[in-house]
């Protein structure tokens, strides 16, 4: 950030949460067509035309309203509204039980939950209607409760249909409630509150509590903007104190980071944090406007994670590398698919179709949200490099003749009620592992061991973990070669694959399909203790049985640990899993 004037009001580049509200404020603007040119980006700055603050607080909840609304409760109350036309449309033919329960779960779970939920009923006072939406619900849940009675839609099927005629026009006079140019301005903007918004800020204008003003869009207008209109309308030639961040002259210590999620304190009340109890951690209004704009910065999903690239070395690749990364998220969130930040950040990856673009990820900070605190990261050059490949490197899909990047291989590939999470994601955990220049030969055991016991709620299969096992492979090439480690042994590809089909020739040739998994076991235990001599000893016996040659690729990398585990491990995929279900290209 820097200096204010009298024709733009300039921020600079700075640390990664001054460049999430730079982002925010971009993208806030940028989503309005008469705003596009009320900005100008330069190399490390980005001017902006103080008119913007003129009713800012309509452009910011239409932000969070125009690309996150359609994760909230509101979008699917009005989105029923074609479902109940064509129901009313076909004379309520088809309706049955089935139709029945959709119906009485979206009112149950939606418009009866939302009505009765506290923070729309401090929203309904702001619509100007006569119409009292609790009355109307409450009537609709009696017709939906007589409905739902043990087989009234086969023994009454004409008072049914006459409930149901009623019960419908009802549903769509709520529906159209809920149209209204002021419902869609406070409903969806009053849950991203508290869905979107809180996660970067909270305690403070219409997140306080005790907040007296209950319409948010002016609490936000008074509490944020009007002190920055204020700031640049005054003369601060003589003020005595600096902006912490940016170095504005300021009047009073009136604002700080207190109300930053993870990051500030209250001043006031923690003067023991600072030097000899004096604090000087105070910000200008500017700074506390900007930081206001870091949920707009950061990409967020709708389960408490969020990920911003703090790509600093200029506005543009800022810009860009984010908008990447939050377009990848929205339009997951739009299409009902798994979200998670490392998946949308993958995806930036995938869409940038010429490596060298990939590559200038290397050594940016990256910094993820997850349950109200922040990690901090910084891209290393290995990793860059795997992920450059995962990308660049394709396969098709026997079954459709689909052409994918082994990445997106990996992105609905999880693990439900797993460590204590509701979904484990493995592309997260491989790429948590990679930024952090961690091997991935913990996830690959957990891997192969839930597959050989046959845990419910594993969604992967083997040619997903041999995915796994692949980027591990890059992952260990990359880090010798970054290391000038010339004499070191590679892990080879096509003995990868040498290894997997062993693996699957020795499961075939069992009549038991328990003895592979029994051996699966053996080995994977054996690998756990790090005992190379243990797992040759189990190999030697099954080629035995099967009076068969052990395979060469074992007993030439007995030596190196890492390129036999990565063998070891991709013999075990074959072991476990089925028949070739996609094939290299």
């Amino acid at each position: 950030m820097g200096e204010t004037s009298t024709v733009t009001i300039d921020f600079r580049i700075n640390s990664w949460l001054e460049n999430a509200g730079i982002v925010g404020l971009t993208r806030i603007l940028k989503a309005n067509p008469r705003y596009r040119k009320s900005y100008k980006e330069k190399e490390n700055t980005l001017e902006v035309d103080p008119k913007v603050f003129d009713n800012f607080s309509d452009l910011y909840f239409n932000f969070f309203i125009k690309n996150y609304g359609q994760a909230t409760r509101y979008w699917r109350i009005v989105s029923e509204e074609n479902f109940l036309k064509s129901l009313k449309d076909n004379g309520f033919k088809d309706f049955d039980n089935k139709k029945l329960k959709e119906l009485t779960d979206w009112f149950d779970n939606v418009l009866k939950y939302s009505v009765n939920s506290a923070s729309y009923k401090k929203v309904i006072k702001f619509i100007n209607s006569d119409y009292d939406i609790k009355a109307e619900v409450k009537d609709c849940n009696k017709k939906i409760r007589t409905l739902n009675k043990k087989n009234f839609l086969t023994k009454s099927p004409e008072e049914a249909k006459e409930i149901l005629q009623e019960l419908i026009n009802q549903l769509l006079k709520a529906i159209e409630y809920f149209s209204t140019d002021q419902a869609r301005k406070y409903f969806p903007a009053k849950t991203l509150s508290y869905t979107v918004i809180n996660k970067a800020w909270n305690g403070v204008s219409f997140l306080n509590p005790q907040a007296k003003n209950l319409d948010f869009y002016d609490d936000y207008q008074n509490y944020f903007v009007a002190p920055v209109q204020k700031y640049l309308q005054e003369d601060h030639s003589k003020d005595k104190y600096i902006c912490s961040t940016c170095g504005r002259p300021i009047k009073r210590l009136e604002y700080s980071y207190g109300f930053l999620n993870d990051m500030g304190y209250d001043l006031n009340r923690k003067t023991s944090n600072a030097w000899n109890f004096k604090n000087d951690l105070y910000i200008c209004p500017v700074c506390q406007f900007l930081y206001s704009l870091v949920p707009a910065g950061f990409t967020y999903n709708m389960a408490s994670q969020g990920i911003f690239i703090n790509e600093n070395s200029s506005i543009r690749n800022l810009q860009g590398k984010n908008d990447a990364t939050f377009n990848s998220m929205m339009r997951d969130i739009r299409s009902n698919t798994q979200t998670s930040p490392y998946r949308a950040f993958s995806a930036a990856f995938r869409d940038a179709e010429v490596s060298g673009q990939n590559a200038a990820l290397a050594n940016i900070q990256l910094i993820t949200y997850n349950n109200d605190h922040y990690n901090f990261q910084i891209i290393p050059i290995v990793a860059s490099k795997v992920l450059i490949k995962a990308v660049e490197k394709k396969y098709t899909v026997k079954q459709t003749g689909e052409v994918k990047s082994y990445l997106a291989n990996l992105y609905n590939a999880g693990i439900s009620n797993f460590r204590g999470a509701g979904y484990y994601s493995i592309l997260d955990n491989v790429l948590n592992c990679l930024f952090n220049n961690t091997n991935l030969f913990r996830i690959i055991q957990e891997l192969e061991l839930l597959k050989v016991g046959n845990t419910a709620g594993c969604y992967y299969n083997t040619f997903q973990i041999m995915t796994v096992i692949r980027m591990n492979g890059w992952f260990l090439n990359e880090l010798h070669k970054y290391r000038r480690s010339e004499n070191a042994m590679k892990v080879e590809e096509d003995k990868l694959t040498k290894a997997r089909g062993c693996g699957m020739h020795v499961r075939m040739g069992y009549d038991n399909e328990n003895k592979a998994k029994t051996l699966a076991y053996k080995m994977l235990e054996a690998i756990r203790a790090n005992s190379t001599d243990r797992f040759m000893e189990l190999l030697l016996n099954a080629y035995l049985y099967l009076d068969k040659t052990v395979p060469k690729i074992f007993i030439e990398t007995q030596s190196n640990t890492e390129v036999f585990k990565e063998y070891a491990f991709a013999f075990i995929a074959g072991l476990i899993g089925s028949s070739n279900a996609e094939q290299d290209k």
